[in-house]
């Protein structure tokens, strides 16, 4: 169990029935926030690499005269 790092498995089924649950119900709440975040990242993940929606085109010349006056910045 990660909140009991160092006890032996005899040392835990010497506890009391309530601390075992305690810490099962710690364990439980520590999985399903782990699950929440990677749900979330994998959200976060997938809305990056949708692909945008883009207004206006421009010619690849258009494009190199704006680099070169800083218009559009290079990251």
């Amino acid at each position: 169990m990660q909140h009991l790092k160092g006890v032996s498995y005899s040392d835990v089924m010497d506890m009391p029935t309530y601390e075992r649950r305690f810490f099962l119900g710690l364990l439980t709440k520590d999985v399903k926030e782990k699950e929440e975040k990677m749900e979330e990242m994998r959200q976060n993940y997938e809305n990056k690499n949708a692909k945008g929606n883009r207004t206006t085109r421009i010619s690849g010349d258009q494009l190199k005269t704006r680099i070169q006056n800083g218009e559009i910045p290079l990251s």
